[in-house]
């Protein structure tokens, strides 16, 4: 057969790579199998996105999240129009790419189910704060690109880092109340600053550089801050 098979795409991520065991164990199966995948609804921890993605490695096979998504009733009572929502959204999406390690996501969805975007009135279409915060990872992150192994000391603050052909992006989400922030084991560069915050989205801010491997930033208080730089010698990776 021409035609690869999905393994898994389990309905929720806890605990659920238990369910692929028995056909990754079995060699004549898998000659078919081209990807495995799992849906994220309900959320997990860091240990059972990264379960999944210790077998995808095991398996060398791409990792998927096939349905990118937070709570699976929102569109019952229409809760996912808020930035509240976009902002577990987001923190769900930087959890999966720093845990899981998944070389795509199929973010649920871009249709009226989850609007990203209103209709007023008039009929004009009006994007949401949550239309910002995701436009951040899909339209700054390189296609791809390569993951940069990335950490944060504080519990609110979630960061992942790309790169590819010497250009680098830095996501920073910031959950809590606003802070400065500092970055280590990053290129020297100058680096472009987007920002999304309730009141503004998607603002360019002012360009900042980076010395001897390290930048200060101030972080607003529930914010996704993304960076992006390009670097001639890309030597360095984020941290």
């Amino acid at each position: 057969l021409k035609t690869r098979m999905l393994l898994g795409d389990a309905t929720g991520p806890r605990d659920t790579h238990k369910f692929v065991l028995e056909a990754a164990a079995d060699a004549e199966a898998m000659q078919f199998v081209g990807a495995i995948g799992f849906h994220s609804w309900g959320g997990g921890t860091p240990e059972h996105y990264s379960a999944w993605g210790d077998v995808a490695e095991w398996l060398n096979l791409p990792l998927l999240v096939t349905e990118l998504g937070v709570d699976a009733a929102a569109y019952h009572t229409r809760s996912y129009a808020s930035f509240h929502y976009g902002l577990r959204e987001a923190r769900m999406t930087q959890e999966l790419l720093a845990y899981a390690r998944p070389q795509g996501t199929q973010f649920w969805q871009f249709t009226n189910d989850y609007a990203l975007a209103r209709v007023g009135p008039d009929g004009a279409v009006e994007p949401t704060a949550r239309f910002w915060l995701m436009k951040h990872f899909t339209d700054l992150t390189p296609h791809h690109s390569e993951a940069l192994a990335s950490s944060s000391d504080q519990r609110n603050v979630l960061y992942t880092a790309f790169r590819k052909d010497g250009g680098y992006t830095l996501h920073i989400l910031n959950l809590g109340a606003g802070r400065a922030a500092n970055l280590d084991g990053i290129p020297d560069a100058e680096w472009q600053v987007v920002e999304t915050t309730e009141a503004a989205q998607y603002q360019q801010k002012a360009a900042l550089l980076s010395h001897s491997g390290a930048l200060r930033l101030d972080l607003p208080s529930r914010s996704l801050v993304t960076l992006t730089a390009k670097v001639q010698a890309a030597t360095a990776s984020g941290k």
